[in-house]
């Protein structure tokens, strides 16, 4: 059974993102862990309330079972709480790595300078350093199967196509119409796009149903906003590389185009593996070449 772990700060937009990995977790059939890190000071401000940390952890997971029995009555999801005293970021991978999760599930607030705000810090923090895919739900969202996925794709042949294996397994599970989306700045490149389209990309996933689309334009997040709603899609998935991609896709307007109005959840691929995964595909290549 998989993990997927719900990170929450109990506000409305974690409560959207909460919702959303439930429902998310019954259609996979996985487990969850839901989340929450605090730093809560010993003494109210005013100085008045002394709060043990005992009586901190207890105060935390009583609002995380809370949280769920508001969610989840009928109690149709397994259910584990973990609530970590630290800085939030660095809680969330450390508790994800420790549970084996399959994906990271934050909420994002949907008003200008606090949305900024969260996206900022926490959400661009796990995409530069998890090793897990994330998925960040806005605040207006409403769950729905996945059933039409968009790619961000600058996958070329020196790209490590094992990172796509968390989209690929998802695509499968909901049987996804996938569209592989090309920015292009120039109608003369897509000729140059076509004839260079990486096999492995087409090898690996042979098993999905998936098209390429080439679209104009020097806004990627734009183009990709425009195509989202014109195509349905119901999630869009990005691969941050550092000083490429994400360079675009964190920009102020880059967030508004591609997050803020078309609340479409956004699933982050890692562009790195974690050691162990690398290490299982190798097994795998390994065990291939003497399997023939």
């Amino acid at each position: 059974m998989e993990t997927i772990l719900i990170a929450t700060d109990f506000s409305a937009a974690a409560r959207t993102a909460t919702l959303y990995g439930f429902k998310l977790a019954k259609s996979i059939h996985a487990k969850v862990v839901l989340f929450t890190a605090y730093q809560a000071p010993a003494v109210y401000p005013d100085g008045s309330v002394f709060i043990s940390p005992d009586d901190n952890e207890r105060m935390y997971f009583k609002k995380l079972l809370e949280e769920a029995e508001a969610l989840d009555p009928l109690r149709t999801v397994a259910l584990e709480t973990e609530c970590y005293n630290g800085p939030i970021t660095d809680s969330i991978l450390a508790v994800a790595e420790e549970k084996n999760a399959a994906y990271i599930i934050v909420g994002m607030k949907g008003s200008g300078r606090e949305m900024r705000k969260f996206f900022g810090s926490t959400v661009t923090y796990l995409c530069k350093k998890s090793f897990i895919p994330v998925i960040v739900v806005p605040e207006e969202a409403a769950f729905s199967i996945p059933k039409t996925i968009a790619l961000a794709s600058d996958i070329n042949e020196d790209s490590d196509i094992h990172i796509l294996k968390p989209f690929k397994k998802l695509a499968l599970n909901f049987n996804s119409r996938v569209f592989i989306v090309k920015v292009i700045k120039k109608s003369m490149d897509q000729a140059v796009e076509r004839l260079v389209r990486p096999e492995r990309l087409k090898d690996f996933l042979s098993f999905v149903n998936y098209t390429f689309e080439y679209l104009e334009g020097d806004n990627v997040a734009k183009a990709m906003n425009t195509f989202v709603k014109q195509h349905a899609v119901d999630m869009v998935a990005v691969i941050p590389h550092e000083h490429t991609l994400i360079e675009r896709l964190f920009t102020r307007s880059v967030t508004k185009d591609l997050v803020f109005h078309s609340h479409v959840p956004l699933l982050i691929i890692p562009s790195i593996i974690s050691e162990s995964t690398n290490a299982e595909n190798k097994l795998i290549s390994t065990n291939a070449v003497y399997a023939v």
